[in-house]
């Protein structure tokens, strides 16, 4: 582990609220604001832990905000390769869950002893009209529709992805749908899990946790429609909090998640700053998927990570994407294989048929109509 730091130290550290995530930012200069931030950082943890070899941790910051600068100065290969070195040295103490099939509840192991449980996936997408679709409408958008795919925090445009999360609402919020004024198609995914030895593993980089998770004692939020919810990572942030592992390892990772996490400032703006790092971040996984499949080990590689769209939708839950791969078999099917493989998915219902997106929630919860999508 690079760092020896107890948990008071850890959550002096992070107690700066300059360092609580996602980030909002003045839109001038995004190089100089993550450098900015990077420095605050890391004289932050040298004033905690002075005898700790913060050389590594340096690297991470020169290299991430080389990647930014060499993007920026049209060098997107460049930029690239700069990432690799910020992923050469993080790999080495993982922040990453691994998926495990042997129950019907996602179980993922984090870094140390934690284990991380996390409720089914949701998807929701907007359609022209309320007549029946099948169950491939709410799964990514087809091979064959590159065209309709923008860019996105975690993808490029044209390149299909599979984007989850784990609350509807969270879903609505993301893609600015408010299913009682438009039709909103509604879904749940559960993974399948590598029930036989040729079918999908699953292994999720993990950038879902936020400082504040490890620094919040109240378990309760304010009274809602939906009655009192706690706080997403109140209770898992204290487990976090008393392992080691996870502990170094958060330290190593913070800025490369903080990176991730700057809210976009214009979103009518056709290029944004804030995605250069995300981008590549989902280039690197790509990579990682296509080695693993050149090894023959078939793995799914995803990203986890709370949502960057306001700082209330970050609170809402986490969101999961998963890069398409494999090759497109039959031109009547244009889906991903692997994914197809990976989870088993409901038949999609309209959400405005409900009194609530927490009752249609909850119904999709005990679906049990689950089918994988058929290549």
């Amino acid at each position: 582990m690079i760092f020896d730091v107890s948990g008071t130290k850890f959550q002096d550290i992070f107690g700066d609220e300059k360092f609580q995530l996602p980030i909002r930012w003045d839109g001038l200069n995004f190089k100089y604001a993550v450098g900015r931030l990077f420095d605050s950082y890391i004289s932050q943890v040298h004033k905690m832990c002075p005898k700790a070899n913060l050389r590594q941790l340096n690297e991470v910051c020169q290299n991430l905000t080389a990647a930014i600068q060499t993007y920026l100065d049209g060098f997107p290969a460049e930029a690239y390769r700069c990432l690799c070195k910020v992923m050469e040295i993080l790999v080495r103490t993982p922040l990453k869950l691994s998926y495990s099939g042997e129950t019907q509840r996602m179980k993922h192991q984090l870094v140390g002893n934690c284990t991380v449980e996390v409720p089914p996936l949701f998807r929701v997408t907007t359609v022209p009209d309320n007549k029946p679709y099948p169950r491939e409408r709410i799964f990514h958008t087809p091979y064959d529709m590159r065209s309709k795919v923008s860019s996105s925090r975690y993808s490029i445009a044209g390149f299909p992805s599979l984007y989850l999360g784990t609350s509807l609402e969270l879903c609505c919020e993301e893609i600015h749908l408010n299913p009682y004024q438009s039709y909103g198609l509604a879904g749940v995914f559960r993974p399948t899990g590598p029930l036989r030895q040729m079918e999908p593993e699953m292994e999720i980089w993990e950038l879902s946790i936020k400082p504040q998770d490890f620094l919040e004692t109240q378990v309760w939020e304010n009274d809602t429609p939906h009655g009192r919810e706690r706080r997403r990572g109140s209770h898992d942030g204290e487990l976090w909090l008393k392992d080691e592992a996870v502990r170094g390892a958060y330290l190593m990772w913070y800025p490369l998640v903080a990176a991730c996490s700057y809210i976009r400032v214009n979103k009518a703006d056709p290029f944004a700053a804030e995605y250069i790092i995300p981008q590549l971040l989902m280039q690197w996984v790509r990579d990682q998927m296509r080695e693993s499949h050149q090894r023959g080990e078939n793995a799914v590689v995803g990203i986890r990570y709370f949502s960057c769209a306001s700082v209330r939708a970050s609170r809402m839950g986490v969101n999961y994407v998963f890069p398409t791969s494999g090759v497109w078999k039959w031109e009547k099917k244009p889906y991903c294989p692997v994914l197809a493989k990976t989870f088993r998915v409901s038949k999609p219902v309209y959400i405005h048929e409900f009194d609530s997106i927490a009752q249609c929630e909850e119904s999709l919860r005990w679906a049990g109509d689950l089918e994988r999508i058929k290549i």
